[in-house]
């Protein structure tokens, strides 16, 4: 059927018949010549998501074309700045196998729903390290046993912002700069919440934030973590010396393949 494609049927996409072929074989990957796959999954119930979007921005093409030619041209040149990729693909591999695995397993999601929002979500992170209510001995599913993953699931992003650091030294490139390592640091001391991090290409603009879901408030449309995240942005946004203002996004993650599609956000 590619052979058959002409010029009429790729007008509406600007691309010429040759050049829709071409498309088709990168996309088909029939060479071999991506690094890298894209596999869909959903959060499990009891994770949620929350952006924040920050007054201010990077050129990210620009950013990113700095980071592929220091990876084309200079990563070589030492131990730590090869180290640096190489170790943000394990750490990175690392994420994808807890996520889709882990925490796609039947005692991880019916602890989630059981423990979730009355004990792991009222609990910091370091308080995860001790044993709770209804986990004194721990079992597979157990409270306990949930807050080591989610552990597990924190060290490995906070390794991946580490690396990402490093590797923007390394090129030059701001892909976590100090104001987003002070703003990601604070929050992550909030309870409920597991990791914060700069999305995407990095800079200045945006930081995400991966929490276990608090106590529902606002009759539904919020929960009691995610109100504190917020609380917490309010307030550096007015105490800070840099007069930048983070805004939480009303986006919320939603399953691949649904009838929500990417995400769910309430304009009103």
């Amino acid at each position: 059927e590619v052979d058959k494609i002409n010029d009429a049927d790729f007008e509406w996409l600007q691309l010429s018949a040759s050049m829709a072929i071409e498309l088709f074989d990168l996309v088909n990957d029939e060479s071999n010549r991506w690094d890298c796959t894209v596999v869909p999954f959903t959060l499990p119930k009891g994770l949620e998501i929350i952006m924040a979007d920050i007054c201010g921005g990077s050129e990210s093409p620009s950013m990113a074309r700095k980071v592929l030619d220091w990876k084309k041209n200079r990563r070589g040149a030492g131990f730590l700045d090869d180290y640096f990729w190489k170790n943000l693909k394990r750490c990175n591999n690392k994420i994808a196998s807890l996520l889709t695995q882990d925490f796609a397993s039947n005692s991880i999601v019916d602890g989630l729903d059981r423990d979730g929002t009355l004990i792991l979500a009222n609990r910091t992170a370091e308080q995860w390290k001790k044993p709770m209510p209804s986990s004194w001995n721990e079992f597979e599913g157990s409270s306990w046993y949930v807050a080591g993953k989610l552990l597990d699931l924190r060290i490995a992003l906070i390794e991946s912002r580490q690396n990402l650091k490093g590797m923007g030294k390394a090129a030059g490139v701001s892909i976590e700069p100090d104001a987003q390592t002070k703003l990601a640091n604070a929050t992550m001391k909030l309870p409920g919440v597991i990791a914060a991090g700069v999305p995407g290409a990095g800079g200045y603009d945006a930081l995400f934030v991966l929490y276990v879901k608090g106590e529902e408030t606002a009759n539904g449309i919020s929960d009691k973590v995610r109100d504190e995240i917020g609380d917490l942005w309010k307030t550096l946004s007015d105490t800070d010396d840099d007069d930048a203002v983070v805004c939480p996004l009303n986006a919320r993650a939603a399953g691949y393949g649904g009838e929500n599609g990417l995400c769910v956000t309430d304009l009103d």
